[in-house]
């Protein structure tokens, strides 16, 4: 790990304090000019142009065009806006032939200067998300997956009424026959993605990194877990914002058994709140590799994880999950999980519905929504589903990407110390750089998930179909 010339809090603090300041005084710039406007018009001082002399006059227009671009270059990172401000890798030496393998990995984004602020960069972002959506001809498979009625049980047998059905959206297909499929065969390294929060296989969010994959012969398969499959109500009382290890260990299974050959190579990834999945799932895969290898258990090559948020109990707070996307995020999740199955929730536990859809924030509505991922309360859910409490046991490599200007996972997440015991007081950069086979690049900018790369145009080729698309470092640094 480097030393920083600034600590990870002191950057998130500045930019804390000067962004909104920044945007203050430009919108009173606004609002004056607005105000003076007006006021000329009803006391007749201003002379009205005519003709084509307005044309001559663009002063206003490109004065706060010049303002509106200036505060997003200047107000985003505030120091050097290109490369890794910490690297941080554990004791394997081997990291560091990955490492010297992977120069994008040590390199870091670089943004253009007009698309440098973690706000603006989701503009481009977005658009290319919603102008792929739809685009790729994925091959669908279904499961049907179960669960414990209570979780925190240890011990617990599945139960007949948590059954639901999720969906594997693969590409390309297994069917030879595809054209997508002319380079692959049983073999090809497959890579199982757990996408984001209310996303699915079409915007996990986006489907720039499927296209790469694809590019350098890996078939993806995205998890569509439950409640994530579009058009498709929940058929069991089950559901968890972060995705549900027992489901994802039947997915495994049925990709190994029934979908990949018999040497296949298996990685996983996780984006944004898919992370959590991900990185619990691994520790406690791995931890039962260690003290009952007797059982089987899911193997994996390799994994990585895009912005994770690190501790779940308070990683969707206020301070921690910024304005105004934490308020955002509140609406629509009630929405995606709780009013879409009203109904089916309400028959299992009705005050835990009314708790949910009182939330003010994102924590407060994980919090209440405990019943629903299969346990009885908030704390019995942290103690059974938080990615953290047995981070220092994942011995399957991982590469963990974020950001220091990520304004909906706070990069003082990682480097704040553990309050858990089994963790002897370090932080959780220093679990990782204390463990065997974990890296973490730790960008100066990228926001939440775009990463923009591209000094003039974050633009690249698409693999896929020939024509353009976000040039996205995390991708690039992915693969």
């Amino acid at each position: 790990s480097s030393s920083p010339p600034m600590s990870s809090q002191d950057i998130e603090n500045l930019i804390s304090l000067v962004e909104p300041v920044a945007f203050f005084w430009l919108f009173i710039y606004l609002l004056l000019q607005l105000l003076v406007g007006l006021l000329w018009r009803m006391f007749g001082l201003r002379k009205e142009p005519k003709g084509n002399e307005q044309k001559k006059k663009p002063t206003k227009t490109l004065r706060t065009t010049f303002l509106v671009g200036l505060a997003s270059y200047y107000f985003g990172p505030l120091y050097s806006n290109q490369g890794l401000f910490d690297l941080i890798k554990g004791t394997d030496p081997k990291l560091d032939n990955i490492l010297s393998s992977s120069p994008t990995m040590l390199r870091g984004p670089s943004p253009p200067w007009f698309l440098q602020n973690r706000h603006m960069q989701f503009a481009p972002w977005m658009l290319q998300n919603e102008f792929h959506r739809g685009s790729i001809p994925f091959e669908r498979h279904e499961l049907n997956v179960s669960g414990c009625i209570d979780k925190g049980i240890e011990g617990c047998q599945y139960d007949e009424s948590m059954i639901d059905t999720i969906s594997l959206d693969v590409f390309p297909p297994f069917d030879p026959t595809s054209e997508f499929s002319a380079d692959f065969n049983s073999s090809s390294p497959i890579l199982l993605i757990a996408p984001g929060l209310r996303c699915h296989s079409q915007d996990m969010p986006g489907s720039m990194l499927i296209r790469l994959l694809w590019s350098q012969g890996f078939r993806t398969i995205a998890v569509n877990r439950r409640a994530h499959t579009p058009g498709r109500p929940l058929k069991a009382p089950r559901w968890n914002v972060f995705g549900d290890v027992d489901d994802l260990e039947q997915i495994y299974w049925h990709v190994k058994n029934s979908l990949a050959g018999p040497n296949t190579p298996l990685f996983l990834h996780g984006i944004s709140s898919g992370c959590a999945v991900v990185v619990r799932a691994l520790s406690l895969w791995d931890k039962r590799k260690e003290t009952h290898p007797e059982l089987p258990s899911p193997s994996f090559v390799g994994s990585s994880v895009l912005t994770p948020g690190y501790d779940t109990s308070k990683v969707l707070t206020l301070e921690r999950f910024k304005f105004p996307y934490n308020g955002l995020m509140t609406l629509m999740v009630k929405n995606h999980f709780v009013l879409q199955h009203e109904e089916l929730l309400r028959s299992m536990d009705s005050k835990a519905v009314d708790d949910s859809l009182k939330a003010a924030t994102l924590q407060d509505f994980l919090d209440a929504a405990a019943p629903f991922a299969g346990y009885k309360n908030a704390t019995a859910y942290y103690e059974g589903e938080n990615p953290v409490n047995d981070m220092h046991r994942i011995t399957t490599p991982i590469f963990v990407i974020n950001s220091v200007d990520d304004p909906c996972c706070a990069i003082s997440n990682l480097y704040e110390k553990s309050p858990y015991p089994q963790h002897d007081g370090k932080t959780f950069a220093e679990i990782v750089k204390t463990a065997k086979r974990g890296i973490i690049a730790v960008t100066k900018t990228g926001s939440h998930c775009p990463f923009l790369d591209g000094t003039f145009l974050p633009i690249t080729k698409d693999p896929l179909f020939q024509g353009y698309m976000i040039n996205s470092w995390a991708d690039s640094a992915t693969v």
